[in-house]
């Protein structure tokens, strides 16, 4: 008897560990909005790359794809893909691209959080995809960009996607 009741506290005990140990989706995308803003309020990093004439950052381990143009710019990262949309007619301070997600009554936003810093405007959305993944949207004035990713990736994809946007000029 005693073994058996010892059997039923470690594994309880084991299961409340491996319980608190998961992060929730509110969690990581809690820690996501921050790794958003750090990146938003940093410097923007080197422009790496020139796309019919737009230049930006390509962090490493991306690609571009040969189908992008200067308005639509198509990475890989593995098996994600990430799309990039400038709309040249939008200035730094706009805020379009918020005002289309939050007039989405279909989406289920799990965190967002908006940011203004010398003249532009940006925000970060992560919207609940299904039980596995999440939709990612950043956006600094006329510049957007999305993906649908898997949880577990969320804060280093969202400051990767935010650094991106940000190095836009």
């Amino acid at each position: 008897m005693f073994r058996t009741w010892k059997f039923l506290f470690l594994l309880t005990m084991f299961v409340l560990l491996l319980a608190g140990c998961a992060n929730s989706l509110e969690d990581r995308s809690a820690s996501g909005v921050i790794a958003a803003k750090e990146a938003f309020f940093a410097n923007s990093k080197n422009q790496t790359e020139e796309i019919e004439g737009i230049k930006l950052y390509k962090p490493a381990g991306f690609t571009i794809s040969e189908k992008s143009d200067a308005n639509n710019i198509i990475f890989k990262k593995g098996n994600e893909t990430f799309l990039l949309f400038i709309n040249p007619n939008e200035k730094e301070d706009s805020r379009l691209f918020y005002d289309l997600l939050l007039a989405d009554k279909g989406k289920e936003i799990i965190a967002e959080e908006t940011f203004s810093d010398d003249g532009n405007f940006g925000f970060v959305a992560i919207i609940k995809n299904d039980d596995d993944s999440t939709e990612l949207v950043v956006s600094i004035g006329g510049a957007k960009m999305t993906t649908i990713t898997k949880k577990k990736k969320l804060e280093k994809e969202v400051r990767e996607m935010m650094e991106v946007v940000r190095s836009l000029k």
